[in-house]
């Protein structure tokens, strides 16, 4: 293969990429579609649904009417029925009404709306061209042993401690950097890690018409599982959740990962037809 060919393939699985994502985003369990992520400790309603929801080992529980047409796992609720969290073997399928769907996670039950505004207004995720100049590699080292340092230095938005995995030295425009990695979920049953970046382009898009995210973008790569190199394709860094639907809370970008020079690849906003940033 030339490298001709090669830059042909990266850009071929790059315009995957974008598709992929801009699928996600407006599907009925992408971001855009969370309408409502109410923590429940107590028997209460839940805005925009029916029934009353009230904590439970292993999820939640919903009382209501047939009338209310809720029905969870194929069934109508009438009465009080236990609705199994994320955590389940098998995690509970509820419907709604108008269309409204309902997930629990933890305490908190996520309600999803595949019509919502945010999804009718979408148009795609603004991104920076492709560019092979930020493809390159770092060196990454995994925390070994008994050795804490770093672990709980990072929180997700809740304020829980995530699993450092290790870090990533790298240079990025420049700059020598020592990046905190934390350890993902699974994709594709391949382990994975994550880097939560804030660069100088992380910015309001008010103060800044070229900006990313003001929050920071993430980066995903496989895990290696010891010490070696790694290669940091930045095309592929990514909006969190919480850029699209303030029904999301976003992790604070380590220290180590807040960088001073700009990073102008990856995801910069989601946006409407005309352009406009939606969040």
């Amino acid at each position: 293969m030339t490298r001709g060919d090669g830059a042909s393939a990266a850009v071929a699985a790059f315009a995957e990429h974008v598709d992929e994502r801009d699928r996600w985003a407006r599907s009925a369990r992408g971001p855009l579609a969370l309408v409502n992520a109410q923590h429940v400790d107590h028997p209460q309603p839940v805005w925009p649904v029916p029934g009353t929801w009230a904590p439970a080992p292993g999820g939640l529980t919903v009382t209501a009417e047939a009338s209310d047409g809720i029905v969870v796992d194929g069934v109508p609720v009438d009465g009080t029925v236990l609705v199994a969290g994320d955590t389940a073997v098998v995690p509970s399928t509820v419907a709604l009404p108008d269309g409204f769907a309902g997930t629990v996670t933890g305490d908190t039950l996520r309600v999803w709306d595949p019509s919502s505004e945010a999804i009718a207004r979408f148009a795609q995720i603004a991104r920076f061209a492709w560019s092979g100049d930020w493809v390159t590699s770092g060196t990454y080292v995994p925390l070994v042993g008994d050795d804490l340092e770093a672990r709980g230095s990072v929180r997700d938005a809740a304020g829980d401690a995530l699993p450092v995995a290790g870090h990533i030295g790298t240079v990025v425009g420049g700059a020598t950097v020592r990046f905190v990695a934390v350890r993902s979920a699974a994709h594709r049953g391949a382990p994975r890690l994550q880097l939560i970046v804030q660069d100088a382009t992380s910015a309001l898009p008010e103060d800044d018409p070229g900006s990313t995210y003001s929050m920071g973008r993430f980066l995903y790569l496989d895990d290696p599982g010891a010490e070696s190199t790694v290669e940091l394709d930045w095309n592929l860094l990514v909006l969190p959740p919480c850029a699209f639907s303030y029904q999301y809370a976003c992790p604070i970008p380590p220290e180590e990962n807040r960088v001073p020079v700009p990073i102008t690849a990856g995801e910069r906003h989601p946006v409407d037809a005309s352009g406009a940033v939606l969040h």
